[in-house]
């Protein structure tokens, strides 16, 4: 009988990546393929081997150890050795190397392994540092760069073959889950090695804006940058813009709401699947890129899936946001004229029929913010003459203004009333651009004790 022929008895859903060797002779005894002749040899070859390690780890000085490292050299040793079980062509072929092979030859096979491994690890780290992505997340290279290198000089893997010692803050789409030491490290260098070439594919301001959509800060953010890179590409692919341009807008997001509207799971993935062919097509990725894209598609799916069914694509679907088009508007209320002055202004304004007249008047010699906020609520304005007064004065001071009266929900001075219609009629005659201008920058608003523009 061929291996390819060969019945498997083990349930392989149930051997454990990180302790495979255990795992292995768990499930091997519950298929009765141990006999206890064979359990017995493997314990005490495994104390044999321990007790070499221990004289090895205190250069043959002595044989006592604190139990917690002999714990440790014995979890080493049984990494090593699943190591190379898990390089045969089925569990059980693995079995049988276990029966018919000395413990310590596969330990030391499993040895050699890990040596190749750290060797090509090392070189396709290289290689990632020389492409790496360049992005404001901290938490990009911290991981990608300093993080590795800092396994690299810690690991020992003759001694603490599964330990990681680092974190690895950064966290891939596709994770990596039951997995040490080196197998940890080949496995999260594959992935990053993935994402990265991917995200490289598009423009750095291009990422960076679209980040700002998620988090302004997202730069001090533990977050993966893959995933909405990929998603807002998608998007894009769905909604006919060319998949490079990471720049969806409010009527992309009312179309993909359309297109996911009352769509179940599998129809939803089939549609993702279909753009993500295009996006590959459109990139020239490569046949291993293009597998690890096709492995994101069903987590991406079902958070669009759960967000159209909330009515938040666009917390999954991200507008670029630019945070050097939204200054911060910082007025002061400025030093305030003595009250001779003041009145003599508001009597001006009173004897005045003419709202070009009365916009001058204010315009001309009023220049404090809080004398701009007195005036108008005492000069005793209609909805035209605010009006005229807006179109001519600067738009940090409607922006200030905007931000004085967002609502009329507390407002009963009929003055204060007549301001804040006429802002918003004001508002409506602007074009829509300048409006979310004047809008944004009600928001970052400040009122201080100085006149600035500040970034």
């Amino acid at each position: 009988m061929t291996n390819i022929d060969r019945i498997h008895f083990i349930n392989r859903s149930a051997l454990s990546g990180r302790n495979y060797f255990v795992s292995l002779i768990e499930q091997g005894q519950l298929c009765a393929l141990f006999s206890d002749t064979e359990i017995e040899r493997m314990q005490l070859e495994s104390l044999t081997l321990l007790a070499k390690r221990t004289e090895l780890f205190n250069n043959g000085n002595s044989s006592s150890i604190r139990i917690e490292k002999a714990q440790d050299l014995l979890a080493s040793i049984l990494y090593t050795v699943g190591v190379q079980l898990k390089s045969y062509a089925s569990p059980e072929d693995a079995i049988d190397a276990l029966r018919t092979e000395n413990l310590d030859h596969l330990f030391y096979s499993g040895l050699k392994k890990i040596n190749w491994k750290i060797m090509i690890a090392k070189q396709t780290h290289l290689r990632l540092k020389k492409c790496l992505f360049k992005t404001q997340n901290v938490f990009y290279r911290l991981t990608a760069v300093d993080g590795i290198n800092g396994f690299f000089k810690l690991y020992n893997p003759k001694f603490s073959a599964q330990e990681i010692h680092i974190t690895a803050d950064y966290p891939t789409f596709n994770g990596v889950y039951d997995l040490d030491g080196i197998e940890f490290i080949e496995k999260y260098l594959q992935n990053i090695t993935h994402e990265n070439r991917f995200c490289s594919y598009f423009s750095e301001n291009a990422v960076h804006h679209l980040l700002c959509g998620l988090d302004e800060n997202y730069q001090k953010v533990l977050m993966n940058i893959y995933e909405p890179v990929l998603t807002a590409s998608l998007g894009c692919i769905l909604t006919y813009h060319p998949g490079r341009d990471l720049n969806l807008s409010h009527n992309d997001i009312d179309t993909l709401a359309d297109l996911f509207s009352g769509k179940g799971i599998d129809e939803v993935e089939q549609l993702i699947k279909n753009a993500l062919d295009q996006l590959i097509a459109e990139l020239n990725c490569s046949s291993d890129l293009s597998d690890y894209l096709k492995n994101s598609i069903t987590k991406i799916a079902v958070s669009i899936k759960n967000a159209a069914h909330h009515n938040c694509l666009d917390k999954v679907f991200l507008i670029p946001f630019y945070p050097e088009d939204n200054q911060k508007i910082v007025l002061s209320y400025g030093e305030r004229m003595d009250d001779k002055s003041y009145t003599a202004i508001l009597n001006d304004l009173l004897q005045c029929n003419s709202a070009n007249g009365k916009a001058d008047i204010i315009c001309n010699r009023i220049s404090s913010f809080g004398d701009l906020l007195e005036i108008l609520r005492d000069a005793d304005l209609i909805q035209d003459e605010l009006l005229h007064i807006f179109r001519r004065i600067p738009s940090a001071e409607i922006a200030a203004l905007l931000k004085r009266y967002p609502n009329e929900d507390f407002l009963y001075d009929e003055s204060e009333l007549k301001i804040y219609h006429a802002l918003q009629a004001f508002k409506k005659m602007l074009p829509e651009k300048a409006r979310l201008q004047l809008e944004k920058a009600a928001v970052m608003c400040l009122i201080s004790f100085s006149w600035d523009c500040t970034d």
